[in-house]
């Protein structure tokens, strides 16, 4: 009978238990989940459960398990089923995002990234590294970790930094983006559906950037600061994109191209630099954009898109924006140096057109200086957020100014 009853009290707790207990007039009542034994006190006294239990009743909806506590008292333990229900309640897995089915679909669950290894241990080696909001799909579901394949990497990733099922899929489509990817090695992206306009940014074959509106001949898209310009439909392909993992190989071969560009950039800088410098009729700052951008210092340069960007907006304004660009680089999505991060293509519109190389030639002004150091430091009025729109475009997240932040 003990038996019955330890069994009995197992399978209330283990759902939705509510317990109301009468001890001389005064009511006590215990929440869902609590766990009640025979040496529990309640209202200053022992509860003595004795050996009759009755049965849950098998309704659908809801049973009631009455247990005689001596003669002064007893506990009605209402199970409520249909919080079961909710819990257990099935969430469509059909379909498929960014080309992962949902059924075998995982979300990082991280701030920054999570290490993907070699095998299912922490002492394994580290292949790669499973960033923020990316996506990948399970080929083998272990005790404790999963096997993934995520873009060109495969590995194993600890489960307590994975999202399954119904919360992977929530999470993928709050972030999936359609995108247009080019076909052509020099895609110009317009300010207008015009051949003729002007041109924000070029884009390699390969590239990506954010899709807004099938056109017909143009294709609407927008910068990740929410510049919209205008592509060729005949020269981009349309499909849904999600953030994928990145292999060491591919992290380290990223840092090295950092390290040429910015070695390239300081010796186009220097020898542009000693030729005006014979020149008396050039002035100093004709030096070029690109190696001006590529050869100033991470402050100037983080400065440089804070005033391209946010210039007119509140100096709180101002070091958001610079702790979007800090959190991309934390995560190491968007690259691996600030240079990168605010290069990256379809993303800053005023990177793409030279205006930050410009500002970074003639020196950005003060405050934004002063943003680009206190971002730099860690500040951030924005939490973790990689992203910002103007608030007319109706994004929710953190206002600041005339900018949503997310």
């Amino acid at each position: 009978m003990k038996n019955k009853m330890h069994a009995c009290m197992a399978a209330v707790t283990a759902i939705a238990v509510t317990a109301t207990v009468m001890l001389g007039g005064m009511q006590n009542v215990f929440a869902a989940g609590t766990t009640i034994t025979k040496s529990d006190t309640v209202a200053s006294a022992k509860i003595k459960v004795k050996d009759t239990v009755a049965k849950n009743n098998g309704s659908d909806s809801e049973s009631t398990i009455n247990i005689k506590v001596g003669s002064s008292a007893s506990i009605d333990i209402k199970v409520d089923e249909s919080k079961k229900k909710a819990a257990q309640e099935d969430v469509d897995l059909s379909g498929e995002v960014a080309g992962i089915e949902y059924e075998k679909l995982v979300m990082a669950n991280v701030e920054e990234a999570v290490n993907v290894r070699a095998a299912s241990s922490e002492e394994a080696e580290i292949v790669g590294k499973l960033y923020k909001e990316c996506a990948g799909e399970i080929l083998e579901k272990g005790e404790g970790w999963t096997k993934i394949q995520t873009g060109k990497l495969t590995g194993w990733v600890n489960n307590d930094y994975l999202l399954f099922g119904a919360q992977a899929k929530k999470l993928a489509d709050s972030v999936v983006e359609r995108v247009a990817t080019s076909k052509t090695s020099c895609l110009r992206v317009r300010t207008e559906a015009n051949p003729d306009a002007a041109v924000y940014d070029l884009l390699a074959e390969g590239d990506t950037i954010e899709m807004v509106e099938d056109l017909g001949d143009w294709v609407a898209v927008e910068f990740s600061d929410g510049t919209i310009g205008y592509v060729s439909s005949e020269y981009v392909d349309i499909s849904d994109e999600i953030g994928k993992g990145e292999t060491i190989e591919s992290i380290k071969a990223k840092e090295e191209a950092r390290k040429k560009e910015e070695e390239a950039g300081k010796a186009k800088a220097s020898n542009d630099t000693s030729k005006t410098s014979a020149n008396s009729g050039t002035a100093a700052g004709s030096t070029s954009n690109s190696a001006a951008a590529v050869s100033c210092d991470d402050v100037t340069l983080l400065a440089a898109l804070i005033q391209s960007e946010a210039g007119n907006e509140c100096y709180e304004g101002q070091v958001s924006v610079g702790s979007v660009v800090m959190n991309r680089l934390h995560t190491g999505k968007y690259g691996n140096s600030l240079y990168s991060v605010i290069y990256a293509k379809g993303q800053f519109s005023p990177a793409g057109s030279g205006r930050v190389a410009q500002i970074c030639s003639q020196g950005p002004k003060a405050s934004c200086i002063a943003a680009a150091q206190e971002a730099m430091s860690g500040a951030s009025y924005v939490g973790t957020a990689t992203k910002f729109r103007p608030v007319s475009s109706g994004y929710p997240g953190i206002v600041i100014g005339n900018h949503v932040f997310w």
